[in-house]
């Protein structure tokens, strides 16, 4: 079985939310902030190209294996912010200036609000591109 057949709709998911809550540590229009846009756009525009080019297409399930990986991706970077005292993926705090995670409520639920979140937008990307059943 091929384990990055849900890589695609983990990274275009990942790319399309991370831009809308930044927590920059620069005004705009500083090159660390434009680099922050361009560099999660890169990540959107890449996965468009391999999923609606049909170069990557999906396969059945997908959304579901995204759905682990990114679970288990944030299970792994929460025992880096344990160990490490960081937030990354913002586990352990939301950033501290306003961000669309204020709309999903305090520590801890955001997380678990968030996690619906992310599932409604893997399985709203997946629509347009799932798989068909053949036709002859």
């Amino acid at each position: 079985m091929d384990q990055r057949a849900g890589l695609p709709h983990a990274e275009l998911a990942r790319g399309r939310v991370r831009p809308l809550p930044p927590d920059l540590w620069t005004p705009w229009p500083t090159y660390p902030a434009i680099y922050f846009f361009v560099a999660h756009g890169g990540i959107v525009l890449a996965v468009s190209v391999l999923v609606f080019g049909r170069i990557h297409p999906l396969r059945a399930g997908a959304v579901w294996r995204a759905y682990g990986m990114l679970l288990g991706f944030a299970a792994a970077i929460g025992a880096v912010n344990a160990v490490a005292g960081t937030n990354f993926m913002y586990l352990c705090r939301k950033p501290k200036g306003a961000s669309l995670l204020d709309a999903l409520g305090p520590w801890p639920n955001y997380l678990v609000a968030g996690g619906v979140v992310a599932l409604a937008l893997f399985w709203l990307l997946w629509l347009p591109v799932r798989p068909r059943g053949e036709t002859r």
